[in-house]
């Protein structure tokens, strides 16, 4: 008979069995989900259909429609109007494989086009604006003003730099603090903020206390062990660190905040933030403690 940890090992998934630790899907840059790319093309089929008139042969487009297509054609592939061939099979099939099969940047260029030349660009820029959000995609669609322009919801360089953080834990097999972080993306996928938050801040508090035992609510101790070491030498340094923390953890921080209420007023924004932060200083945290423990050896 198996023990209750062989059975868990058992059960567990790859990315748990093995330490791998995807990054939250907003940070993901240069990549749309499938679930997204199908949603967008819904999206543009339904603002196709819209332009078009049943016919003996099927559907093809009105006035308005073929113009519309002549002006996105025109501007997007550049090339002349009068060339375009407005056939509504045709278009459907191009613009179908443009979004399903194009790059992520081919597929937003399209979609600024398509609004922009759209009789209603507030319209379907509004719908294509809550597909993104919906599916908590690495860019935004901005509606406070025209042109409307996606941005991403992180910079690259904040995505390498958790990504690296995350390699780093790995590679220390801070198991705890891996799983803390992988079940803080989770709960951003399914758009639990204030519980992707504080499993960030548990990243932090499972690396401190392998630093010291006593590091528990606070990360004082572990500081405190870093410094006596030699590791940790600027004060100003300790500082900003203990601020940082206390930000998250006293009575005035987040954890408090989520701890007094069900429904914390967090947002995608401040879970992104506190992961990439809490990733990267639980994985300064582990490297400066590895170094402590190499020149103790």
């Amino acid at each position: 008979m198996s023990s209750n940890s062989e059975r868990s090992t058992k059960h567990q998934r790859f990315s748990e069995r093995y330490g791998y630790t995807k990054l939250p899907d907003p940070m993901r840059l240069e990549e749309l989900s499938d679930d997204l790319r199908r949603e967008i093309w819904n999206s543009v089929l339904a603002q196709l259909r819209g332009l078009t008139v049943s016919g003996v042969y099927g559907p093809y487009f009105n006035a308005d429609g073929k113009r519309y297509i002549e002006r996105t054609y025109g501007r997007h592939w550049k090339i002349y109007e009068n060339h375009v061939d407005t056939d509504f099979e045709k278009v459907i099939r191009n613009f179908e494989l443009m979004v399903t099969n194009g790059e992520f940047n081919e597929v937003l260029d399209l979609l600024e086009t398509l609004i922009d030349e759209a009789l209603d660009p507030y319209e379907f820029a509004n719908r294509i604006a809550f597909v993104f959000e919906k599916n908590l995609a690495p860019y935004r669609l901005v509606l406070n003003r025209e042109p409307f322009h996606f941005f991403p919801v992180a910079s690259q360089e904040q995505a390498e730099a958790t990504q690296q953080s995350l390699e780093t834990l790995i590679d220390h097999q801070r198991e705890g603090a891996s799983s803390h972080l992988r079940q803080a993306a989770d709960h951003i996928k399914a758009r639990q903020f204030s519980d992707s938050i504080a499993d960030s801040i548990l990243t932090v508090e499972s690396v401190a206390r392998m630093i010291d035992p006593n590091a528990n609510r606070t990360l004082a101790p572990a500081l405190n062990s870093l410094e006596r070491a030699g590791i940790l030498r600027h004060p100003a340094l300790k500082g900003a660190f203990s601020k940082l923390y206390g930000y998250t953890n006293d009575e005035e921080g987040i954890r408090h905040a989520l701890s007094e209420s069900d429904s914390a007023d967090v947002d995608l924004d401040e879970a992104i933030f506190m992961y990439g932060v809490c990733a990267s200083f639980a994985a300064y945290l582990s490297e400066k403690h590895k170094k402590m423990q190499e020149r103790d050896s």
